[in-house]
């Protein structure tokens, strides 16, 4: 395997080791989940050796879990601030029957 590849396994699992530090913190599973996984790929890929077929397959997939796992993460984050913000007051009196 090439030394660039090896570096590309590195900074991938750096990636997924910072998404996994930062899921731990904020509680959430599922981006936590695909990070670990993610690291655990790059480790199989490295692992490996000069092999093409396998160790180059494998990184691809801990870069997919690290991308999967980041929008998963995001996407979370968003429904989160959505149900903690409650409806605008402004639109709440502006669709608020006028009293008879």
């Amino acid at each position: 395997m090439g030394q660039a590849v090896v570096a590309a396994g590195v900074v991938i699992a750096l990636g997924n080791l910072l998404l996994l530090l930062i899921c731990w913190k904020r509680r959430t599973a599922l981006g936590g989940l695909l990070a670990a996984v993610g690291v655990a790929l790059v480790a199989f890929a490295l692992a490996r050796g000069p092999s093409r077929g396998a160790g180059e397959l494998a990184l691809w997939a801990a870069v997919g879990t690290l991308l999967f796992g980041s929008a998963l993460y995001a996407l979370g984050q968003l429904f989160e601030r959505l149900l903690d913000d409650g409806p605008d007051d402004a639109a709440r009196d502006e669709h608020a029957i006028p009293p008879t």
